[in-house]
């Protein structure tokens, strides 16, 4: 499986004093330990013994005539090429190709010896913990616009208003469980590739109406689900962690980078901080867990929240003409909700050398906003709503941070901004999609709060 991953193909070539004896995918490894193969067992048990491969000196031909009867297109996976093992006349390997089928004719690309740098086409599943929420739906469809399968697991506590509209389609599957079920995880990730798990209690005042069920959701799920994964060689976590991590800076100009000291501020902020620290120590050779810090999130979302600064200020803008901020010297950084879900998957098709253990803060240094900038820019948006600032209400949490890693290691750049997702919100509710946005749906400590008999802990199977 480490070569499979470094490698940025997917597969590998088994070979015996150099000739080729057979092939063998991630999937055919996974498949083999499900089907109870010990992890230390050699590779011929889970090789394809009779692969394709393709002849240096005859070309696509040598693959027609060993494919009579057969359509070409069937062999080609989903991704619409094959990778094959390129022989010379002894068998033995000397170059990578891919095979491609378009209207029953087959050709051959040479493909780049090291992988490439972009690995979308050794990831064809992924599994999204959490897929139903507020993240979770927008990066489900980002992944289906971009060719990969997907598979949920949610256990809809917050509704299935963020999968609803993706059910019928032929690349996805929903399974409604809880992530601290083994059965359930299991289910959900044995057809993957990589791994997003997003489930959480979301926010500090929703993580604090519970403190152990958010132990057992924000802390203790995430090492099951790595654990299993980890086994069963599904080597690209990632996890969603948060910029609250930060807390409070000690100056307001300092920018926090991955490396600066972390001051939590709340539950939910520590329980990410024991989540991070719990899945690097897990790390090895293989298993190679990525943290995402997230920004303070924004824009429109199929399971909408109007519990969060970038949304509820449009929404009272447009619904009462005001545009409340408590506080509003505070500084927090902020990222759209459609940017964060393209971060992971720029870290899924990235090679796994650039990601494996690394930490990435989400989101963009000209997007440290204190509040009352926000307000500003809200108001601006709305010329009939006043800001109502209320100073003796501010939160303690502060800080700026600095995204320069996330940009020089994956070229990753930001396209939305808050004005943009301002008049975004604007027409959704002047389009009528918004009946009450004070609906207990739309607000994460609320719904809980009505809700928490549905997070009733998961019985552990018996020991007998």
């Amino acid at each position: 499986m480490r070569t499979i991953d470094r490698a940025g193909y997917g597969i590998a070539f088994v070979v015996d004093d150099e000739e080729l004896v057979g092939v063998a995918t991630d999937g055919d490894i996974r498949r083999a330990i499900l089907d109870g193969t010990r992890l230390d067992a050699p590779v011929s048990k889970a090789m394809n013994d009779d692969p394709v491969y393709v002849y240096r000196s005859e070309g696509v031909e040598s693959v027609r005539g060993r494919m009579q009867g057969t359509d070409p297109a069937d062999t080609i996976p989903k991704s619409g090429r094959l990778i094959v093992p390129v022989l010379d006349d002894r068998e033995h390997v000397v170059s990578v190709s891919y095979l491609s089928a378009d209207d029953g004719s087959l050709s051959l690309t040479e493909a780049p010896i090291d992988g490439g740098e972009r690995t979308n086409g050794t990831v064809g599943t992924v599994t999204v913990i959490g897929g139903a929420g507020y993240i979770g739906s927008v990066l489900c469809r980002a992944l289906l616009d971009q060719g990969y399968s997907v598979r949920v697991l949610d256990n809809l506590v917050y509704g299935d208003h963020g999968v609803r509209g993706l059910l019928e389609h032929d690349r996805f599957e929903f399974i409604e469980g809880d992530m601290r079920s083994i059965e359930a995880v299991l289910e959900a990730v044995k057809p993957a590739q990589a791994v997003v798990h997003l489930g959480a209690l979301v926010g500090d005042p929703a993580s604090g109406i519970d403190s152990q069920k958010t132990l057992e959701l924000n802390y203790h799920s995430v090492k099951l689900v790595a654990e299993i994964c980890r086994y069963h060689q599904i080597n690209r976590f990632l996890f969603a962690s948060t910029c609250s991590v930060y807390g409070r800076s000690k100056s307001e100009d300092e920018l926090l980078a991955e490396t600066d000291p972390l001051n939590p501020v709340s539950l939910y902020a520590q329980t990410k901080i024991e989540s991070e620290r719990a899945l690097l120590e897990m790390a090895d050779d293989n298993f190679a867990p990525t943290i995402l810090r997230m920004a303070t999130i924004y824009g429109l979302s199929p399971r909408m929240r109007f519990d969060l600064v970038g949304n509820i200020l449009p929404a009272k803008a447009y619904t009462e003409n005001v545009v409340p901020i408590f506080g509003g010297s505070q500084y927090r950084p902020n990222v759209h909700v459609r940017d964060a879900a393209r971060a992971y998957i720029d870290c899924i098709e990235a090679p796994i050398r650039k990601v494996a253990g690394e930490i990435f803060n989400v989101g963009s240094n000209a997007q440290n906003y204190q509040i009352i900038e926000i307000g500003e820019i809200v108001a601006d948006c709305f010329p009939e709503a006043e800001i109502d600032r209320q100073r003796e209400k501010e939160d303690e949490r502060s800080y700026q941070v600095d995204f320069s890693k996330i940009r020089d290691v994956l070229d990753y750049e930001v396209e939305h901004t808050i004005r943009g997702s301002t008049l975004e919100i604007k027409e959704a509710f002047e389009a009528g999609r918004f009946d009450d946005y004070t609906d207990d749906r739309y607000n994460n400590y609320r719904t809980l709060e009505n809700n928490m008999e549905m997070l009733a802990t998961v019985e552990r199977p018996s020991s007998d």
